[in-house]
């Protein structure tokens, strides 16, 4: 996978409101491939983490739910701005009308948090 900010940062987005959608319509074929870009852009980013804080800064602002649930764990497992990471995912698994993704964002939260 190419380290281009701007490609990754798109693709990520991407791949995240797509895995996002098809997780409440429930189609896991597309959903398995966009999580298998979200995973690959992932370590991308958890082997150069100053490179992954330049997308971090973008993503975590995203008015996409599963953009920031996605990120907000990344942001957790290389302990990059993990409180804020951590609030956003309190407030997204307190969120009504998300459905699944707010039981997601709470999922990984505990998850990031050693709860599960």
């Amino acid at each position: 996978m190419k380290k281009d900010k701007t490609y990754l940062t798109d693709l990520f987005i991407e791949s995240a409101i797509i895995q996002g959608r098809v997780t409440i319509d429930g189609n896991y074929t597309i959903g398995n491939k966009a999580s298998d870009k979200l995973f690959k852009i992932a370590n991308v980013m958890k082997e150069d983490k100053d490179f992954a804080k330049e997308i971090l800064d973008i993503l975590m602002v995203n008015p996409e739910a599963n953009v920031k649930i996605w990120a907000c764990g990344i942001a957790m497992d290389i302990d990059y701005q993990a409180n804020e990471a951590e609030n956003i995912l309190k407030e997204i698994s307190n969120t009504t009308g998300l459905g699944i993704l707010s039981f997601n964002a709470e999922m990984s939260l505990k998850v990031r948090k050693g709860e599960l």
